[in-house]
């Protein structure tokens, strides 16, 4: 019986002495095991620095921007020359126009032509006209070619009745004037409606005579 304790505790002391080789060798294995995990982390804080990339051949390198000069601050005579507005053309003188002609009948002109007129407010009557002056039986008068043809041209100093006839100007009108140029008696010749020449006449009494002319 003493036999077998020392047996069974001798086993248990080799049993524990071979743990407590086993161990041991696995702490001296776990030792460089840890070392080796340490190295990797320096290794990781030594890393060298990344490489700029070299550019593709095809592409070129972005340049910067170049930086914008603000404007500097004008002197005062260009101020002045930058404020003043460039000069309007003037717009062009448009031509003038001919007054239009009043056309006044020769009936019309018996009442608008009286005795005392001015010799301005008779040729208002007669608009455009030119007068000309010539010598009758009755003394010196200005005569009124009213509305002729084109071309119509007339040197007699007695009235042109064929003329009137013919329809180449519409009447012709003798005023008589005061010295003091006021109408001082008149004589109107015109076409009637039938074609025949016709006169009519105020010699300065205000009232008119009619003649039909041959």
């Amino acid at each position: 019986m003493f036999k077998q304790i020392i047996t069974l505790a001798a086993a248990i002391m080799l049993i524990f002495a071979a743990g407590c080789q086993s161990q041991g060798a696995s702490e001296k294995r776990a030792v460089p095991a840890a070392e080796n995990e340490q190295e990797p982390a320096q290794n990781d804080v030594t890393e060298e620095p990344a490489k700029e990339e070299a550019p593709d051949q095809g592409t070129t390198p972005e340049e910067p921007a170049p930086e914008q000069e603000e404007p500097s601050a004008p002197a005062d005579g260009d101020t002045a020359a930058e404020t003043e507005e460039p000069a309007q053309d003037e717009p062009a003188e448009e031509p003038a126009q001919e007054e239009d002609t009043h056309y006044v009948s020769p009936f019309e002109m018996r009442d608008e032509i009286s005795i005392g007129l001015t010799k301005e407010e008779a040729e208002d009557v007669l608009q455009n006209t030119q007068p000309v002056e010539v010598t009758t039986e009755d003394g010196k008068a200005l005569r009124y070619d009213y509305m002729p043809q084109d071309g119509y041209k007339s040197s007699a100093a007695d009235p042109d009745v064929e003329a009137i006839k013919a329809g180449k100007l519409e009447s012709q009108v003798f005023i008589y004037y005061t010295p003091e140029n006021t109408v001082e008696r008149f004589r109107i010749y015109h076409k009637t409606d039938d074609g025949k020449a016709i006169e009519y006449r105020d010699e300065g009494n205000g009232e008119g005579t009619e003649t039909i002319l041959n």
